[in-house]
């Protein structure tokens, strides 16, 4: 065996760390951040919709930083934050059925009646192209 192709077999992959650091510290919080400011600003069905958005966000964000900080990482509530967080919801996906779903529930609060700030949706579909991107080019 070549000794530089043996340097190289140790390497991190920098995408897969980089899409592993979005997935795991910014995007459901960015989104449920997009998705809080949509239900403080639209009216009707699409702030019903946005705001279902923000619930999911922050089911995930506690799942995932209250265990921990509680002291429940053995504990039951702590094995099912962790299946929430891991799986999502949706049992698929490893890990990516949260984001998956939370991207959707946010993108439909744009089509319904009531929604504002077409920047919002500007900026979630910079997000959800970049992130998923990432995701498709990870997987090839």
């Amino acid at each position: 065996m070549d000794v530089n192709n043996l340097s190289t077999l140790f390497e991190p992959n920098y995408t897969i760390l980089t899409f592993l650091m979005i997935k795991t510290f910014f995007y459901i919080e960015t989104i449920g951040a997009f998705a809080l400011i949509r239900t403080l600003i639209a009216t009707g069905p699409s702030r019903l919709m946005s705001f279902g958005a923000f619930l999911l966000a922050l089911i995930g964000v506690a799942a995932k930083y209250i265990p921990p900080l509680a002291g429940l990482t053995g504990e039951m509530p702590g094995r099912i934050a962790a299946y929430i967080v891991n799986q999502g919801i949706i049992t698929s996906g490893s890990g990516m059925a949260l984001p998956i779903a939370v991207s959707i529930l946010f993108a439909l609060s744009w089509r319904l009646r009531g929604h504002r700030w077409w920047a919002l949706d500007a900026l979630h579909l910079i997000c959800a192209l970049g992130f998923f991107g990432l995701w498709i080019y990870t997987l090839l």
